[in-house]
């Protein structure tokens, strides 16, 4: 049994859509960071720039295959937001640095951890709500991908724009 688990692992993870379908996560991260930096005010265009040509690209329009196009294009998503929310982590740290020079009460980079925390709960939530609103369908696993893919794109454009007012 292992020698057979050791043989069909690789293979499946060699043939799921993600994997198969094209670039590495660290060259869809870069093209949707690219994407971001060329979008000025409408960087939501980007969401959905990986996975609908992942689709396209499709022999057939399985729901496994929809799905790995946009758990691949939420995993370039997820690391893009990694590096901002590091980004906004070292200027929120800085912030409190000065802060506690100045005899303040230095709460920016615990706050947002806090506001990380509670976004990841809210989009876990709000997928989930959509999933079981589509319990009777397979379609129910696209739009939990779906959902999630778009989600994670919201918060890592949000993360990084400045945080000066709007």
């Amino acid at each position: 049994m292992n020698r057979f688990t050791a043989i069909l692992l690789p293979i499946l993870l060699l043939a799921h859509p993600a994997r198969a379908a094209g670039p590495d996560v660290g060259a869809d991260a870069a093209a949707l960071k690219a994407c971001v930096e060329g979008a000025g005010d409408d960087a939501r265009s980007c969401i959905e720039t990986v996975a609908t040509p992942c689709v396209d690209g499709l022999s057939s329009d399985t729901d496994t295959g929809v799905n790995g196009c946009y758990d691949r294009e939420a995993e370039a998503w997820d690391r893009v937001l990694n590096d901002n929310y590091q980004a906004a982590m070292t200027d929120a740290s800085s912030y409190d640095t000065g802060a506690r020079e100045n005899g303040g009460d230095p709460e920016a980079a615990a706050a947002l951890k806090k506001a990380q925390r509670a976004w990841i709960a809210f989009r876990d939530a709000e997928c989930d709500r959509l999933y079981a609103r589509n319990m009777d369908g397979t379609i129910r696993f696209t739009v939990y991908a779906a959902c999630q893919n778009r989600l994670t794109a919201e918060r890592a454009i949000e993360l990084g724009l400045t945080d000066e007012p709007r």
